[in-house]
Order: C-alpha cells, then sequence, then structure tokens
C-alpha cells in the first residue's frame, strides 16, 4: 500500500503539466463569481496588469482571462516553479474574482487580434516613365515594337481615333520618330484606356508602362491560319546511287 502511495506520488509530480489551479471566474449569467479549476497546460500566457496595485493576470488558450490580485513575479513562480510533490493544487481563489478590482485589458499578445502596420507612405516624386507599344503603321497592318519616353511625346495631340482594328490612340512626338520614320505614332488602344494606365502608372512612381500586351497584333483582319502542309515545299531530286 505504501509502494503504491508512493508511485502515485512520483507519477503525479513528474511533469509541470499537472499542476492544477483554482480561480473565482465571473458567472456565465453574470451573478457573480464561481470557483473553477484547470490544469497549467490550459495557460496561455501569464501578464502584468498594474504593477503599483500588483495585479497580474492569466490568459487561458480558450482566450478567457483572470485578472490575478498579485505581483507578476509572485504569480510567475508560483505558476510555473512551484514543487509539485509539496504543493500540487495552486489555489488563487483568495485573489482572483471580486478580490481583483480592475479587468483584464485586451492584449497586443493576443497575436490574431493585433492591427496590421499601415503601409508605408510612398513619397511624392514625379519619376520619368517610359512607355513600350506595338505601334501600327497609319492605315497598315505592320507592327512594330516601339520604346519611348513620355518627354518625347507632345500630349496635346494625344488623340482617340478609330482605327483599322478599332479605337486607337494616336499621337506626336516633339522628339525623334516612330518606328516607321514618322512623327505620328498609333497603337490599337482606346485613347481613354491608355490615359488611365499612363496616369496610374505616373501615380504610383512607376519607371516603366509596358503596353505591349494590349497593343500587341491579334489577328486584326480575321484571316486564317496556313493550312498544315501535306508535302514539303521543297522537293530534291534523288541522289546518284553508289556505283554510279
Amino acid at each position: 500500500m505504501t509502494q503504491g502511495f508512493k508511485k502515485l506520488q512520483k507519477n503525479f509530480s513528474a511533469t509541470a503539466e499537472d499542476l492544477l489551479v483554482r480561480a473565482m471566474v465571473p458567472r456565465a449569467d453574470g451573478a457573480g463569481f464561481q470557483m473553477t479549476g484547470f490544469m497549467r497546460d490550459r495557460i496561455d500566457y501569464l501578464t502584468e496588469i498594474d504593477a503599483k496595485a500588483g495585479i497580474s493576470g492569466i490568459a487561458l488558450k480558450t482566450g478567457a482571462k483572470i485578472p490575478v490580485k498579485m505581483p507578476y513575479a509572485d504569480l510567475e513562480r508560483k505558476v510555473y516553479f512551484t514543487d509539485l510533490g509539496e504543493a500540487p493544487v495552486l489555489d488563487l481563489s483568495a485573489v482572483t474574482g471580486p478580490a481583483v478590482p480592475a479587468a483584464m485589458p485586451p492584449l497586443g499578445q493576443d497575436f490574431e487580434t493585433h492591427e496590421p502596420l499601415p503601409a508605408e507612405k510612398r513619397p511624392l516624386e514625379d519619376v520619368p516613365l517610359k512607355i513600350a507599344v506595338f505601334a501600327r503603321q497609319p492605315q497598315e497592318q505592320n507592327f512594330r515594337m516601339f520604346i519611348f519616353d513620355e518627354e518625347d511625346v507632345d500630349w496635346e495631340s494625344v488623340e482617340g481615333i478609330d482605327g483599322l482594328n478599332g479605337k486607337a490612340t494616336q499621337l506626336t512626338l516633339d522628339y525623334g520618330t516612330g518606328p516607321f520614320n514618322e512623327d505620328e505614332v498609333v497603337f490599337d488602344m482606346p485613347r481613354a484606356k491608355f490615359m488611365e494606365f499612363y496616369n496610374l502608372a505616373k501615380m504610383n512612381g512607376q519607371a516603366e508602362l509596358d503596353l505591349r500586351e494590349w497593343t500587341r497584333r491579334r489577328d486584326p483582319d480575321n484571316s486564317q491560319p496556313p493550312a498544315p502542309l501535306k508535302e514539303p515545299v521543297i522537293k530534291g531530286r534523288p541522289g546518284p546511287r553508289p556505283g554510279y
């Protein structure tokens, strides 16, 4: 019988999770407090609430918070450094519930409820913009990639036109020429959409605006793809046979 009791006592004090904590907690119906017991492994963290008043707190993994009328260092020692062989139960009923005049405030250490840091404000800066499009030769279906600086454009000349493939944008260059050696550049994109992308790029401080995917040729004349070849286009003569 004595050996069985010693074995039970040894097993009871073997792990830190075996500490039972008693505390007074608010009743669900709001009518006063009730005694509650929980194991130490249910605790999420301890915290100091009011150092001058000697009030600390226990936060459970369930989200429940229990103010304790005890300095933080004392509470920490009793919870985590108790000799379970001598004191397997930590009774906090006299320093919780009605004994604590303060409530436990929400803490930033409740990590899932903290607010994200505000995004870093972008400085106001006019970044020179380089623009890439596939320009179309006026009244033709010839396309060439063209990259130009915004400073090269006469922005008063930017206008929307009805191109061969629908709505297009036409602009005049103050400096240099387009891919077809002309001052005017035409690309298949409505003027309103082009100006929207341009203004957004300027607002975001971008250095490049790539519109090639928007303005590349997409079979605008609806021509049929070439039929697969049944025979080779280039037919060679048979070479001389060995021995001839």
